[in-house]
């Protein structure tokens, strides 16, 4: 019995060691899979604009501060899961969002920090299953916050702001849907 074990833990030993060698040069690559394109125009052809431009409504009954403007960033045309990972994004990468306009749907919640006693407005948004949550911070020009818990829609300008602790990120210059 013991001599069994042996082999089979040499056995799982070398089957360990041989998965760690050199790649093979026949391992498939995206490169590989993909055929080629059908014009040589297709790979020289401008990058599509992403940018969407906010319905007049939506700017002029609210204020005219973001009238004319896209919103380089519209969350609310992605799904959960999607504004989820562009949130984590506007998080981890600041310098790719600085000075855009974003538009966002949540839930509006407050925050008082105990330390400062400063008040704190966010845009709370949940992922698809409703389990995890991110909340984005903003400051509207009117000073015209709704009650706690209500759904906002919130479009302003993307900023950085640092404290003797953190750099956060929230949107200024904002204004309600």
């Amino acid at each position: 019995m013991k001599r069994f074990l042996k082999g089979l833990l040499l056995l799982g030993i070398a089957a360990a060691l041989t998965a760690c060698g050199a790649k093979s040069e026949t391992a498939s690559s995206v490169v590989t899979v993909l055929p080629e394109p059908a014009s040589s125009n297709a790979a020289t052809a401008p990058a599509p604009e992403h940018s969407m431009q906010l319905p007049e409504s939506s700017t002029a009954d609210a204020s005219d501060i973001h009238a004319g403007m896209d919103a380089e960033i519209d969350l609310t045309l992605l799904s959960d899961t999607v504004v989820n990972a562009e949130v984590y994004n506007m998080l981890v990468t600041p310098e790719n969002y600085t000075d855009k306009i974003v538009r966002m749907t949540g839930e509006y919640q407050e925050y008082i920090d105990e330390q400062t006693g400063e008040l704190y407005h966010s845009c709370v948004i949940y992922d698809a299953l409703a389990c995890c949550q991110q909340g984005v911070e903003f400051v509207l020009t009117d000073g015209d916050y709704p009650e706690e818990g209500a759904p906002i829609t919130v479009v302003g300008r993307y900023e950085t702001y640092t404290t003797p602790y953190y750099d956060y990120f929230h949107l200024v210059d904002g204004v309600r849907e």
